[in-house]
């Protein structure tokens, strides 16, 4: 079994973590969508320890998370950071916490708005970050997003410096969506929390655990309607000029290995087809907890990236 030391992350970095992120912290900004809604991402850069970077790995959290607490997120930053890679991160309106569900911030926190703000914050990195050797990430909804924001970037003709682009367990089935919804409405009523809104206030153990309270992502049914209308677009992706890995967990129920390999077989009958993989982590499950006891790391992945910069 593979440990962490083994990948150069000791067993405490959690513990170490949140210094080291303090120390090579170079600037934060906040980034709009530009729409009616007009909702924020703040846009973290650190830099690497060592002089004369690799490249920088650029970080795209899922629903109800941020780069914070997410365990995945978390590991990559602190291997990135330790082993010269320069780290960006995107922190949108999906990990903002608040105390009390809200139905005022649910019909804001719409699934084009988040895909608005991703585009946005891509084309925002562009002078900052290295041209062609860079990665980014992408995490379950934040995978999602960052593929459909891509897209709208090729649709309208324009570019980016993204050299390859990993995307874990994109594309969550609508299958998983109704059950999601329908566990977190049993979850409002065993709580005799009364929710005529009808809005899924979503919760985070990780979050709980970092501040020892309960706090909530509020969103509307819709988000998860408006995520599963956005088309599969191979024709498109083919187009984003990025080596593309899909990766999957052996045991995923929400983004289910064999669905994704169907959408990859779609993909590798593109012209480009050579740029895209896909891999399947084994024995891994949709939040990638355990990427450590896996064959194939998620650290040997993004070392297998960087092997590809032209």
């Amino acid at each position: 079994m593979n440990t962490f030391k083994q990948f150069g992350v000791p067993n405490d970095f959690t513990d170490r973590l949140p210094d080291l992120k303090a120390k090579t912290l170079k600037w934060e900004t906040v980034c709009y969508s530009g729409t009616k809604i007009n909702l924020s991402a703040k846009i973290s850069y650190y830099a690497a320890l060592s002089p004369a970077p690799y490249g920088d790995i650029i970080l795209s959290p899922g629903l109800g998370t941020n780069t914070d607490i997410d365990p995945l997120m978390k590991t990559i930053t602190f291997w990135a950071l330790t082993h010269r890679h320069n780290v960006i991160t995107f922190n949108t309106f999906l990990g903002d916490f608040e105390y009390q569900p809200s139905f005022e911030t649910a019909l804001r926190n719409t699934y084009p708005e988040f895909v608005t703000l991703l585009e946005n914050c891509i084309k925002f990195i562009k002078p900052y970050s290295i041209e062609n050797k860079n990665i980014l990430v992408g995490h379950s909804a934040g995978a999602t997003g960052i593929i459909d924001a891509l897209n709208n970037i090729v649709k309208k003709d324009e570019k980016t410096n993204i050299h390859s682009v990993m995307l874990f367990a994109p594309w969550a089935t609508t299958e998983w969506h109704e059950t999601f919804k329908n566990m977190t409405y049993q979850r409002c009523q065993s709580n005799g929390f009364e929710n005529p809104h009808k809005i899924l206030p979503v919760v985070n153990i990780f979050d709980e655990k970092r501040i020892h309270a309960v706090r909530y992502l509020s969103i509307m049914p819709k988000f998860f309607s408006e995520m599963d209308a956005y088309p599969f677009r191979p024709d498109l992706m083919n187009k984003w000029n990025s080596y593309i890995t899909i990766v999957a967990g052996e045991n995923d129920r929400k983004a289910p290995k064999d669905a994704l390999q169907q959408r990859f077989e779609e993909l590798i009958k593109q012209p480009n087809r050579n740029r895209f993989q896909f891999i399947v982590l084994p024995d891994a499950k949709h939040s990638f907890l355990k990427i450590y006891d896996n064959n194939q790391s998620v650290i040997s992945l993004i070392k297998s990236q960087r092997k590809k910069i032209r």
